[in-house]
């Protein structure tokens, strides 16, 4: 575990990620789909894993447009969040 002291407002998608909303079919779709929910939210997020390449990962459970929960995790993309100050938390620094 590490400690870090900020919360993430993600601010806009890739641009990978937008080449794929025009493609229901792509592999990416549904991380597009994810990727502007948390945009769209405002919400400021807590950090979930740091992985060995310094890249943030955030932890999504929500339920969907038929009433079941879906637990995902998804990896942001540098420049795509602002960093939010807040107190010290503990997050994941390796999977077991």
């Amino acid at each position: 575990m590490i400690e870090v002291n900020y919360l993430v407002q993600v601010v806009s998608i890739p641009d990978d990620l937008i080449e794929a909303s025009q493609k229901a079919g792509s592999d990416l779709y549904m991380t597009y789909k994810f990727y502007q929910l948390l945009v769209q939210s405002n919400l400021l997020w807590r950090v979930w894993y740091i992985d060995e390449f310094g890249k943030v990962w955030l932890e999504v459970n929500l339920v969907n447009d038929v009433g079941d929960p879906e637990f995902h995790t998804i990896a942001l993309d540098q420049g795509t969040y602002l960093k939010i100050d807040t107190e010290c938390y503990e997050v994941l620094d390796e999977l077991k």
